[in-house]
Order: structure tokens, then sequence, then C-alpha cells
């Protein structure tokens, strides 16, 4: 059985969380956000070896803001390793874990960013998509590597049971 591992995400204060980081007076437009996943993933896609935290400043000095980036960073490995593995059966929820240590469940279908994300990822994958940036993109995702060990130590795709993923923020 393969468990999803833990995401720890920085650099991310309480209030850009709750308020969202603003331009000006304004949050960031949905079609702001669209364009920020596409040019991610060339970004990520591109990129081998980088921590998350490097990963981000690389987002940010091409035109990311960070709090945009950080969710970029946490949800598109994760919408990547499930379009690729689709016939896995995927959680429908995952844990956000905050420093008192209570982890709340929070429903894919009821984030907005992660529904913009999956529906690019969809695009993307329905336009030819090159193989190498699935494999960046997935790769860096937590379940993607409990998956692979699964295998590698013997297991069988048909072996995988997956439990939520934990999304630890600070």
């Amino acid at each position: 059985m393969a468990e999803t591992a833990v995401m720890h995400l920085r650099n991310m204060s309480f209030w850009n969380k709750i308020l969202g980081k603003k331009e000006g007076n304004r949050i960031k437009k949905t079609s702001d956000f669209d364009s920020d996943v596409k040019k991610s993933i060339d970004i990520i896609g591109g990129a081998k070896s980088l921590e998350d935290d490097e990963l981000l400043t690389l987002l940010i000095r091409n035109g990311i803001e960070e709090n945009i980036g950080i969710e970029i960073i946490t949800f598109l490995p994760i919408a990547f390793v499930r379009k690729w593995l689709a016939n896995i059966d995927w959680p429908k929820t995952y844990l956000e874990q905050y420093s008192d240590s209570k982890k709340t469940p929070k429903r894919f279908s009821e984030n907005q960013q992660y529904l913009i994300i999956e529906k690019i990822v969809e695009h993307y994958w329905n336009d030819e998509p090159n193989n190498d940036v699935i494999i960046n993109i997935a790769g860096r995702s937590a379940e993607f590597n409990a998956i692979n060990k699964l295998l590698n130590d013997g297991g069988k795709l048909a072996d995988v049971k997956i439990t939520e993923t934990i999304i630890i923020r600070q």
C-alpha cells in the first residue's frame, strides 16, 4: 500500500492565505491565474532537481506572485499525476494542516484554484503533451513518489491505495 507523503510549503504568511495577495487594490483575476498556470507548466516542466523554495523563486522571477506560485507548486503536480494515472482511485479530499497540528479536510472540487489547474492540465494533455514535462511535473508530487517507491519495491499498480495528501501550511 502506498501512502502519500506530506507537502510542506514555506514563506506564506497567515494573512496572505486568508485574504490573498493583492495587486494594487484588486485580487488577481481568474484569467491572470490561468495565464500563470500555463506559464508555470513551461517553467516547472523544464526545471529539474529544484527544491520548492528554488522553484518558487524562479516563478516569482517570471512574474508570478508568491502566493499564486505556492498554490501552483502545491496543486499542479497533483493534477498532473492524477491525469497521468487516471486508473487509480484518487481521494476526493486532501488535508490542510496549519501550525496548530489540526488537519482540516478539503474537497478538491471546492478548491477553485485546483479546478482551474485541473482544467488547464486537461487542455495541456489533449494538445500533444511533452513527456518530459509530464514526468518533471508529476514527479514532484508526493503521490507519484509513493507510487514509484511501491513499484520499485516489487508492488503492482493494482496494489496502490492512495490516502489523503496532507498539505502543511505556515
